[in-house]
């Protein structure tokens, strides 16, 4: 860890222009995350962030698998200046975004950067997930995209039309529903299913036991097709499972999905690699309890003068203390989708504040 890391975020913070930015940017002490940046001036911007040694060009050496450690010949000791990761400066298209795909594929199709012109050793990502995939979908549709538009685009919980996890359904999609009676109802909801993660799609319940239980099962081996095997396998798991924990197969995605805060149990809609993601762990008789995804979201205008316009909301609230009026206040927001106004004013604040302090 590099022990500069924090002075490269506080300088990040502090920078007044792009110019800034990039000088803060130039220490290379993060060692990850994907950063973007905007400012009144209308400037854009992206890099793949990372502190990226400089490695043994030798092809002997796979750096992509294991790496023999009784040789000096793998050891490095210098790494690559910021001016050498994939980034991208006011493409022509206007737009730039990620969600955590390959960096080759950050704004429209013609203005991307070629991954050939960068080193393979350097183990960037080559493809696109869900969310990205949907983003096109999205912005393919217009000519440019209004604020109301973009905010849309953020709250979409619609996979796109061509699935991109690991391992694929498609055996399951072919299936002939009534050769499985016991089966049948799931079989079917699975086909029909829109690929939207709502709280009453009973198609969205089927595939996050299906999600949960093929990635516990096949994760770490290499990304592929379930056979018809698997797929037989998988539903009947998919069956028990709901017969089970709640005596019926007739579920939608909230009856097991669950956003909990406390002794607040509601139903909660997202999927995995949705652009409003929600990933899950086991939490009680059956149900699955939100864990990670969506959080905190803010949307930042910045006019040609005056300070930024910004509007957020946290999943629950601003304070993890159960006692806190603020414990679980931004809730009801979240799961409408809606925000609430910020300021950086400071006279606005101090105005408002409940108690304010001054630290040492």
């Amino acid at each position: 860890m590099d022990c500069k890391a924090l002075e490269e975020w506080y300088r990040m913070n502090k920078a007044r222009n792009f110019t800034e930015f990039y000088q803060a940017l130039s220490m290379t002490s993060i060692p990850m995350f994907n950063i973007m940046y905007a400012d009144r001036y209308d400037t854009i911007f992206y890099i793949s962030n990372g502190k990226i040694p400089r490695r043994n060009p030798n092809p002997a050496y796979h750096w992509n698998s294991t790496i023999p450690g009784d040789t000096s010949a793998t050891l490095w000791t210098t790494f690559k200046a910021v001016t050498e990761l994939p980034q991208y400066l006011n493409p022509p298209s206007g737009y730039l975004f990620n969600t955590n795909h390959s960096p080759f594929l950050a704004t429209d199709p013609r203005y991307n950067l070629d991954p050939r012109k960068f080193d393979p050793r350097d183990g960037f990502e080559i493809y696109n997930n869900n969310r990205s995939l949907r983003v096109r979908e999205i912005l393919q549709k217009f000519d440019k995209i209004d604020y109301a538009g973009f905010k849309r685009l953020k709250f979409d919980r619609q996979l796109p039309a061509r699935l991109a996890y690991p391992y694929g359904i498609d055996t399951m999609m072919q299936f002939n529903a009534g050769d499985y009676p016991q089966w049948k109802d799931i079989i079917t909801r699975l086909q029909k299913w829109d690929h939207q993660g709502v709280a009453n799609s009973q198609g969205g319940a089927v595939f996050l036991i299906i999600y949960n239980y093929v990635a516990r099962k096949l994760g770490g081996t290499p990304s592929r097709q379930l056979t018809k095997a698997e797929s037989l396998e998988t539903l009947r798991y998919v069956y028990d499972y709901m017969m089970r924990y709640f005596g019926t197969t007739d579920l939608v995605l909230g009856d097991i999905q669950k956003l909990v805060r406390g002794d607040d149990i509601r139903p909660a809609a997202g999927l995995p690699d949705v652009l409003a993601a929600a990933y899950t762990e086991p939490y009680r008789k059956g149900l699955r309890k939100v864990t990670s995804g969506d959080a905190y979201i803010c949307f930042v205008r910045y006019p040609k003068n005056g300070l930024p316009i910004i509007e957020s909301v946290n999943t629950f609230g601003a304070s993890s203390r159960p006692g806190s009026p603020h414990f679980k206040d931004q809730e009801d927001l979240f799961q409408r989708q809606q925000t609430k106004p910020m300021t950086l004013d400071k006279e606005k604040v101090l105005a408002t504040a409940v108690t304010t302090y001054h630290p040492g």
